[in-house]
């Protein structure tokens, strides 16, 4: 494997994924909610972490039977909450609910991760802030941990290993295509 700096990759995988049109990204998304619902963890899950699509990230849907939460930075890192009250614009132009309320990031099923490009040892590259990793890796050690699912087009996958010590490894990403585990 090649070894590359992540803001270089972080900067060409960015890139592509903005050439995604919105006919594709619907139709891509579609394929990826398809292979996510066949995923037995999903099906078993309850509470989801998921994420409004922000510069042409997979859009995701809402199945009736499960609760949804998602991030608001607090911090250094993210907390999760219910979109009841509707979404605000943050700093960074990302959409966080505004409802106050958080659930504890322990009474989560499984974590639905944005991400800019991840390699098949299942680590991930987001936008650099760390937030993911630092929320993540508070569950790791927990015995009944939470899954970690990587949202992805498939042509996002690199070859190049580009992981640190910090970065928290998924349990596997959902893709258009497949499902790497």
């Amino acid at each position: 494997m090649i070894q590359m700096s992540k803001l270089t990759l972080r900067k060409h995988f960015l890139y592509k994924r903005e050439g995604v049109t919105d006919t594709e990204k619907i139709t891509l998304s579609s394929k990826i909610n398809k292979n996510l619902q066949l995923q037995k963890e999903f099906i078993a899950a309850t509470n989801i972490a998921s994420y409004k699509s922000f510069r042409k990230e997979p859009l995701l849907i809402e199945l009736k039977d499960k609760s949804y939460f998602y991030p608001k930075i607090d911090g250094l890192n993210l907390t999760f909450h219910s979109d009841k009250n509707g979404f605000e614009t943050n700093k960074y132009d990302i959409e966080e609910p505004k409802n106050k309320n958080n659930i504890a990031i322990n009474e989560i099923d499984i974590f639905l991760v944005p991400l800019i490009s991840f390699n098949k040892d299942l680590y991930r590259i987001g936008f650099g802030g760390g937030y993911y990793d630092r929320t993540l890796a508070k569950l790791l050690n927990n015995k009944s941990r939470p899954k970690f699912f990587g949202i992805s087009y498939d042509f996002q996958l690199t070859k190049c290993k580009f992981e640190s010590k910090f970065d928290v490894r998924l349990d596997k990403v959902i893709t258009d295509k497949k499902v790497y585990v």
